[in-house]
């Protein structure tokens, strides 16, 4: 795994939190306009990784929120035998770094999966904008809830069935693609197999023989890391959703 402080070389254009087209996913509606600007006023943008580049490591000191604005990345957490899992897969617009908060230092590290673009709200300017934008400790609770809600979600799903895990897993990627305005239909999966598996808590072979059997009865088409969902509701009853 590679660690590395933010390139410099890969710049983008700097765009204001208000303009951005991923605003009303990482900050809730109704928040107003001017609360909005206070905001991007802190916001550092324009950082950017490769793939396997680190944006936080487990054990370090909390430095701030991050947005995800472009790429995709895994959250992983190390236990204390020294085993790994993916214990969240993060897309743009989502927010991330809450593992810090309490303790101060992160619990997880988080991994670029391919090179992605991220913003981040240092944690030094946490205080001093919590007075300016009283509403941002209401974002921030939120989104630890949120966090509580899906891990919840997770442990649960864990006791399912190998197909239903994996099929609600294509459904769950299809889903925030579509609130991103990208393809629900067909989209990349930054994953290799191996991460699928241990994020689902499957085996390698699982993971390749149930995509293998979702191909060959018409409900997806796989093409490198390529899925091309053509059967949503035989996979949404292969994920338990439909009788």
């Amino acid at each position: 795994m590679i660690e590395s402080a933010p390139l410099t070389a890969h710049v983008t254009p700097k765009v204001a939190c208000g303009d951005c087209n991923l605003t009303r996913i990482c900050i809730p509606s109704g928040m107003d306009p001017v609360e909005v600007l206070s905001i991007s006023h802190v916001v550092k943008r324009n950082r950017t990784l490769r793939k396997g580049e680190v944006i936080y490591r487990a054990g370090k000191r909390f430095t701030g929120i991050y947005a995800l604005k472009s790429g995709s990345a895994k959250l992983i957490h190390t236990d204390a035998v020294g085993r790994e899992s993916i214990i969240a897969v993060l897309l743009p617009g989502e927010l991330v770094g809450f593992d810090g908060l309490f303790s101060g230092k992160h619990r997880c590290t988080l991994v670029a999966l391919e090179t992605s673009g991220y913003c981040e709200l240092p944690a030094h300017d946490l205080e001093a904008l919590g007075q300016k934008v009283p509403s941002i400790q209401q974002v921030i609770l939120q989104r630890t809830g949120e966090q509580f809600d899906l891990s919840i979600e997770r442990l649960a799903a864990s006791q399912h069935p190998a197909e239903e895990r994996l099929a609600g897993f294509l459904l769950d990627l299809a889903g925030r693609f579509l609130t991103r305005g990208f393809s629900s239909e067909a989209f990349h999966l930054s994953l290799t197999r191996q991460d699928i598996g241990n994020h689902l808590g499957l085996a390698l072979e699982t993971v390749s023989r149930l995509l293998g059997r979702f191909e060959s009865v018409g409900m997806i088409e796989v093409k490198g890391k390529y899925i091309h969902i053509l059967d949503r509701d035989g996979l949404r009853k292969a994920a338990g959703e439909l009788n």
